[in-house]
């Protein structure tokens, strides 16, 4: 399996605080079947400034620690969790934003949990025309979509795609996430399943459950389709067809 969501790099976000958490969450992904890991540190402006030249060098730094580390056979590739802000397609023509695998195409994208942001719709048309083709990040625990599913559906018309966080799935992150989830599966709205781990206890690097609910509901094809097919497009840098949704 591929996680394309995950804050394993120490001491750069509010995920792993040292290199020996980040060892513990990759071996805990090894165990679990994840064989490909994009690190995704948040890029937040005024709460972590990270550039991209900062993840290359943390990047660096975990592989290093690798190599002494055995057990540990994870490939471990470069990304970023972006915000949203309004000077996103200029940073992103600027070549300042990190993009999945580093690759210059796929851009996991971030809104606010709490506010309902304006321009979002304008916001994905702007992305696509600067190259990228945003993936959204966990919408079923953000407000801008779970006032309203349609408008999940209204980005991947306009070209997104989305990521569901695993532990939404298997009702990790409550109720409420868990049945907005599912709409989604059921509406052909999930493209990625990924762990969002933070931590190897609490946000653990695990992915296998979710893919098991998954395929209970809809079947080991579509499951595979968001744990391994579709991320190695998006890593490939090829087109995505998500189909429409329902």
């Amino acid at each position: 399996m591929i996680d394309l969501h995950n804050h394993l790099l120490p001491g750069i976000d509010d995920g792993a605080r040292k290199i020996e958490e980040t060892l513990k969450m990759l071996r805990q992904a090894h165990a679990d079947g994840i064989e490909t890991i994009v690190a995704t540190p948040h890029m937040k402006p005024g709460v972590h400034d990270n550039s991209r030249e900062m993840i290359l060098q943390r990047i660096e730094l975990v592989r290093e620690a690798q190599k002494g580390d055995a057990s540990e056979p994870v490939r471990l590739l470069p990304g970023a969790e972006v915000y949203y802000t309004a000077d996103l397609p200029a940073r992103a023509r600027a070549g300042e934003l990190m993009t999945l695998g580093d690759g210059g195409r796929y851009l996991l994208l971030e809104l606010p949990y709490q506010q309902i942001p304006i321009g979002v719709e304008e916001m994905i048309f702007q992305l696509r025309l600067a190259g990228l083709t945003p993936i959204m990040a966990h919408p079923e625990r953000v407000a801008y979509y779970l006032a309203d599913i349609e408008r999940v559906a209204s980005s991947i018309r306009l070209g997104a795609l989305t990521q569901v966080t695993a532990g939404s799935i298997t009702g990790r992150f409550g109720a409420k996430a868990k049945q907005f989830a599912l709409q989604m599966l059921e509406r052909n709205l999930l493209h990625v399943l990924a762990t969002d781990s933070h931590d190897p206890r609490y946000r653990p690097a695990t992915l296998s459950e979710g893919r098991r609910a998954v395929a209970a509901l809809a079947g080991e094809e579509a499951a595979r389709r968001m744990v391994v097919d579709t991320p190695q497009a998006i890593l490939s840098g090829r087109d995505v067809e998500p189909g429409e949704p329902r």
